[in-house]
């Protein structure tokens, strides 16, 4: 496997060492999964048109029943009907995304030292309860947990779901990515950045912390900051810092970032769409820009960590 510095040298996510990887490791498999993905079309097809002979035997059967008054169905058999030949038809459909989406992060992963789980677990997940950067869910899930180092600083990243209550009452109170990173250096308290939302601030921030006031007025009006350690906090929230975390953001297409300096760890929540996916099934997979979508995600990963590990 490629040490670290070589896979920084040559970036296989981009330019020519990207063309070679697609040409020798990752086309053939697409090509392979594309072969699966018509059969899996074939057998969507012969289902869907199973659920359509089905409705129209509904059809047939309300005639019947209603003495040529109407050939519609009760409308919530029909509805069930259609949805589950949907269902049924979709599942080998999503069997082959599955697979092909495992092939295409694991050749990407490979020359880079990342290791990758389609589940997996959230990293440091009960310090992100207890710093209160997530709400404490009833239930959660967790999918593509990526782990590795870079720059010398280990790092994990996992997508969550979290959720609150149960049934019609359930709601939603994080979908995004959970970041861990390793920094070279133990800090002396924990510091806690929120975005500014106001007065509910202090029901999200840890009790034994207290406010921080930051040097700059502009980045004082987005973020809320707590810390245990006055000085420390200031002396790692730079405006530069700061900036960063907005930057980051906008980069990720998400919003409400939130991030937590303890131990010798630094860690970031933000609510995002979606990654790593592998797009649609009902065309080719055999499409550079599929791979493309997946490697610029992983680069993003990257970069969010080059822009915060101390040079």
């Amino acid at each position: 496997m490629p040490s670290e510095s070589a896979a920084l040298t040559e970036n296989p996510l981009s330019g020519a060492p990207f063309e070679r990887l697609y040409e020798t490791g990752i086309k053939g498999e697409l090509e392979k999964r594309e072969v699966e993905r018509k059969g899996a079309m074939q057998t969507f097809r012969a289902i869907i048109g199973a659920g359509i002979a089905v409705l129209v035997m509904e059809s047939g059967l309300t005639f019947q029943l209603s003495h040529g008054a109407s050939f519609m169905p009760d409308i919530r058999l029909a509805v069930a009907t259609l949805a589950i030949a949907a269902v049924l038809a979709y599942l080998p459909l999503r069997g082959v995304a599955a697979k092909t989406k495992r092939d295409v992060i694991d050749a990407l992963c490979a020359p880079l030292g990342l290791t990758y789980d389609p589940a997996g677990t959230a990293p440091m997940f009960d310090a992100f309860k207890a710093l209160r950067l997530v709400e404490k869910p009833d239930d959660s899930s967790f999918e593509d947990h990526f782990a590795g180092v870079r720059s010398g600083c280990g790092f994990a990243l996992c997508e969550a779901r979290l959720t609150c209550g149960s049934g019609k009452e359930q709601r939603t109170v994080f979908s995004g990515q959970l970041i861990q990173i390793d920094f070279p250096r133990k800090f002396l308290g924990t510091t806690v950045v929120l975005r500014d939302s106001g007065w509910l601030n202090r029901f999200e921030c840890p009790p034994h912390l207290s406010k921080v006031g930051l040097e700059d007025p502009h980045f004082e009006k987005l973020f809320e900051v707590f810390g245990d350690d006055q000085v420390e906090a200031r002396a790692i929230l730079t405006p530069a810092f700061m900036q960063q975390l907005v930057d980051l953001e906008q980069a990720f297409n998400g919003n409400h970032i939130r991030c937590a300096f303890t131990d010798g760890s630094l860690l970031i929540a933000f609510e995002a769409p979606d990654r790593f996916e592998i797009g649609g099934m009902f065309s080719t997979l055999v499409d550079r820009k599929r791979v493309e979508s997946i490697a610029g995600d992983i680069g993003a990963v990257f970069r969010l960590i080059d822009s915060v590990i101390p040079a």
